[in-house]
This record gives C-alpha cells, sequence and structure tokens, in this order.
C-alpha cells in the first residue's frame, strides 16, 4: 500500500512538472510572447484610463504610477498571469520595451536641461552615489555581518541603478543566484517605497524645504531613487521634475560601468585574489541614446520647425512615449511577488532599509545646501 501510495506521488509530481515544462514552453513561443504583450497592453490602457478620469481629482497620480499600481495587486491576486504562457511578453515589456522607452524619452527631453542640472548637479549626483555605495558596503559587512557579494550588490543597487546594476555586477563578483535574488528583493522592496514616498514628502512635510521648487524634488528623486523607472514615475508626480530626475539618474546610470569595476576589484582584494579573469565593462546604451537624444531634440529646436517640433512634441510625441512607459511598467509591476520581499529576512532588510534612509537622506541634505545654494 505504501509503495502504491509513493508511486501515486511520484506520478502526480511528474505530471506537475510536465504541465510546468508544457506552460514554459508555450511562453517561449511566438504566441506566448503575444499572449503577455497583451496582458500587459490591456493594463497599461487601463492604467491610462483611470490617469486621465481622475487627473483632476486628489488621486492625481501618474500613468506610470498607476500601471505600477494595477501591474502589482494583478501579479499578486492572480498569479498565473504572471507567468507560464506570459512570461514571455512579461519578460519582454519589463527589459526591451523599457529600454527602448527610456531612450525614446530623450526626446521630449531637450539637452538644455542638462545646463539646469550644472557642475554643482553632477557633483551632488556622484557625491551622493559614493556616499551611498560607501555606507552600504561598510554597514552590511561590518555592522549586521552580510557576506562581502550580498553587502556589494545592495550598495551598488542602492547607489546606481538597482536590478541592472546587480544583474551587471553579480557575476562580476561570483554572486550566487540567491544572494542575487535576495539583493534584487530589498531593492525593489525600497525603491517602491521611495517611488511613492518621495512624491508625497514633497507635496507635504518637504514642500518648505524645497520652497516648492520641481527642479529641486527632480534631482532628490534623481539622486536618491533607486531604479530608473522609479526615478520616472516619481519624477511624473510633479510638474516640471521629470526632464531633470532622469537627467540626474543617468549620470548615475551612466557610471554603471566603472562601479562593477570598482565592485570586481574590492571583491578581488577582500579575498585576496588577483585577476585571473578580465574585466567586462557593462555598457548601458539606453542611457547613452538617452542623452543623445536630447541634443537631438536641441537641435531641431533651432531649426525652421522648431516650433512645429514643440507642438508635436507635447501633443503626440510625449504622450504616445509616456503610455510605452506604462505599458513597460506594468511588465515591471508583474514581477513584483510579495512573497519574494517578505522572504529576505531581517540583515538584508536593515541592510537596505539603511543604505536606503542614507541615499535618500545625504541627497535630500546636498541639494538642500549644495545644489540650491548655487
Amino acid at each position: 500500500m505504501q509503495a502504491g501510495k509513493t508511486c501515486t506521488i511520484a506520478a502526480s509530481r511528474a505530471q506537475a512538472n510536465q504541465a510546468q515544462a508544457s506552460q514554459e514552453r508555450a511562453g517561449a513561443s511566438p504566441f506566448g510572447l503575444i499572449q503577455g504583450l497583451l496582458t500587459t497592453l490591456i493594463v497599461a490602457i487601463l492604467a491610462y484610463l483611470t490617469w486621465w478620469l481622475l487627473k483632476e481629482t486628489w488621486l492625481k497620480f501618474s500613468a506610470l504610477l498607476w500601471a505600477f499600481i494595477y501591474a502589482i495587486i494583478i501579479a499578486n491576486v492572480v498569479p498565473a498571469l504572471s507567468g507560464g504562457r506570459f512570461q514571455a511578453g512579461i519578460e519582454f515589456t519589463s527589459s526591451r520595451l523599457l529600454r527602448y522607452a527610456i531612450a525614446s524619452l530623450g526626446l521630449t527631453v531637450s539637452a538644455s536641461v542638462w545646463l539646469k542640472l550644472g557642475g554643482a548637479g553632477i557633483t551632488v549626483v556622484l557625491l551622493n552615489l559614493v556616499i551611498a555605495f560607501v555606507f552600504a558596503v561598510l554597514f552590511c559587512k561590518f555592522v549586521i555581518r552580510m557576506n562581502d557579494p550580498l553587502s556589494i550588490l545592495i550598495a551598488v543597487g542602492t547607489g546606481i541603478c538597482g536590478a541592472t546594476a546587480i544583474a551587471a555586477t553579480g557575476p562580476a563578483i561570483k554572486a550566487k543566484g540567491e544572494e542575487m535574488g535576495l539583493s534584487v528583493g530589498v531593492i525593489t522592496l525600497f525603491g517602491l517605497l521611495a517611488m511613492f514616498g518621495f512624491p508625497l514628502l514633497f507635496n507635504s512635510a518637504l514642500t518648505g524645504w524645497f520652497d516648492g521648487n520641481p527642479l529641486a524634488y527632480g534631482m532628490w528623486a534623481g539622486t536618491g531613487i533607486h531604479e530608473t523607472a522609479q526615478v520616472i514615475a516619481a519624477g511624473s508626480q510633479v510638474d516640471g521634475a521629470l526632464s531633470i530626475a532622469v537627467s540626474a539618474k543617468f549620470i548615475r546610470v551612466l557610471m554603471l560601468g566603472p562601479m562593477v569595476v570598482i565592485s570586481m576589484l574590492l571583491f578581488r582584494r577582500l579575498y585576496r585574489k588577483t585577476g585571473a579573469e578580465p574585466l567586462k565593462i557593462a555598457v548601458p546604451w539606453f542611457a547613452v541614446l538617452f542623452v543623445l537624444f536630447t541634443f537631438v531634440h536641441l537641435g531641431i529646436e533651432y531649426l525652421p520647425a522648431g516650433a512645429w517640433w514643440a507642438s508635436f512634441n507635447s501633443g503626440y510625441l510625449s504622450p504616445a512615449i509616456t503610455f510605452l512607459l506604462a505599458w513597460a511598467f506594468v511588465g515591471v509591476g508583474f514581477k513584483v511577488k510579495i512573497a519574494s520581499i517578505a522572504a529576505i529576512g531581517l540583515k538584508a532588510f536593515l541592510g537596505g532599509m539603511a543604505a536606503a534612509l542614507v541615499a535618500g537622506g545625504t541627497a535630500l541634505l546636498l541639494v538642500k545646501f549644495l545644489w540650491m545654494s548655487l
């Protein structure tokens, strides 16, 4: 009887594995890609309609923020929609489409924004990056006794560009899959809290601190929030803040390559390893394209068609790119699993929280007393 029961359990597991494999094959097929794309597209349309209907009310969240909210709720209430045969489409929207949309956003931003950022702005961004990185490594390693790879991953995720920085740095420092997954969970949690918290604070307790200046808020958001997508969502919540928020953020993103090298050298030093493997430089092409497109925008402004371009930009191009971003954000939101975040553990939680507080708090002080004072 026991043998029969064992055979039944084994058969059930085999059927479950076969069903999972079948779902994964379906998700990897062109039809699976289309299913995922259509699902995320429908949610993006819902987010855009919600923004349009509520934009004159107190719930005037941007379409990008609504996309995040809807996607996170759906992914955790109906998990079947965020995996299986929908997986390929979700992966496409959360990675390729997101990068294409972010690069295209540069067409709606004039390169003159770099003048608004100024030398002081670049100094603020880089100084905050260094402070956040060094603090996170030291705090995680020596105060709460986390291992070196996890300490470095939380540091680069907080200081540079979230999961993208973790994905680029992890292989360079021989991080395990569990360490990369844990650090992504931590960064996602505190990045989401910052995404919702920064605009809320600016519109309440910190309005006077920033003198109501949306550019100062944009600098703070671009300097202190983890992920590029989160910066865009938070920046879009305050009129006039998005362009400078994204520009400040891309100063950090462009530091991805150098910081991967620094992390690798630091890891080798900690483990007394000499360079047996060549260093690989990660080039964030979407950030480079964003910068180039801002100069394309500036050049068109000085052409005879400059007036037409301004009208086309505000009336058609900017709304279209905003919708593409909302679509991509649905894919990002679908990958946020509350169960995974809840399982990050106390040490990782404390490390991520401390790093996020220092990054956001130091950025707040630097923007106020360095950038705004010049």
